[in-house]
């Protein structure tokens, strides 16, 4: 079978992300340069220019596949039709916890808790936009949810941040290696979370949220 045209340069431009990845989080963004890519592939870094101009081009190109991989995840789940909004909003937080201890996610995340304020006050990254990747997809979500009876009509964008808020604690949390039972079971943490987001969003004829057991007091 031939080759794909270009498969030598694509399997370059890849090694230079994936040795990019690594490097920022270990060095940091302001602590690598292009040389240390460059010599991480095994290429000249005058090559290195080919494929990106700038070492913020290519933090961009990390960035941009970043979020394709996330789009095509949300995809999957979001696009089924809904039957069960608590199994489906179930799915979509293990999904995006499953997502978040991915090495290159990991990674990733490292990058933006070292150097994620300092590129945004450069004007490097989009601080906000970047911290909320994926919301515009979780936004429609919410919008498609309330307009079919499954939530209340609120505001899209403060029902998916309501959502999201928990998962960036948990991930936050895990990116220090905290040692909580929400962390070693997290199907049981998506299910609680999605649980408490329906007591407060789901619309009462919906899905009905029996209250939780509580504790009586000794006497």
């Amino acid at each position: 079978m031939a080759r794909p045209p270009n498969a030598d340069g694509q399997r370059t431009r890849l090694a230079i992300l994936a040795a990019a990845l690594d490097l920022f989080a270990d060095k940091g963004f302001f602590g690598t340069s292009l040389r240390d890519v460059a010599r991480a592939v095994g290429v000249r870094e005058s090559a290195l220019y080919n494929y990106f101009p700038s070492k913020d081009a290519l933090f961009e190109a990390l960035i941009a596949q970043d979020h394709h991989d996330k789009a095509e995840r949300l995809s999957l789940v979001m696009d089924a039709p809904v039957t069960d909004v608590s199994a489906l909003l179930e799915q979509v937080a293990i999904s995006a916890l499953a997502s978040f201890v991915r090495p290159p996610q990991e990674k990733m995340f490292r990058i933006l808790l070292s150097d994620g304020t300092r590129l945004a006050r450069d004007g490097r990254i989009n601080l906000y936009e970047r911290l909320s990747d994926g919301r515009g997809r979780l936004q429609d979500l919410m919008r498609r949810l309330s307009a079919e009876g499954w939530l209340r009509p609120e505001d899209p964008r403060t029902l998916a941040i309501a959502f999201t808020s928990p998962l960036i604690v948990w991930r936050h949390l895990h990116a220090i290696k905290a040692d909580l039972p929400m962390l070693r079971r997290p199907k049981t943490f998506a299910r609680q979370h999605v649980r408490q987001f329906l007591s407060g969003a789901a619309m009462p004829a919906a899905t009905p949220v029996r209250p939780l057991p509580t504790r009586r007091r000794q006497p």
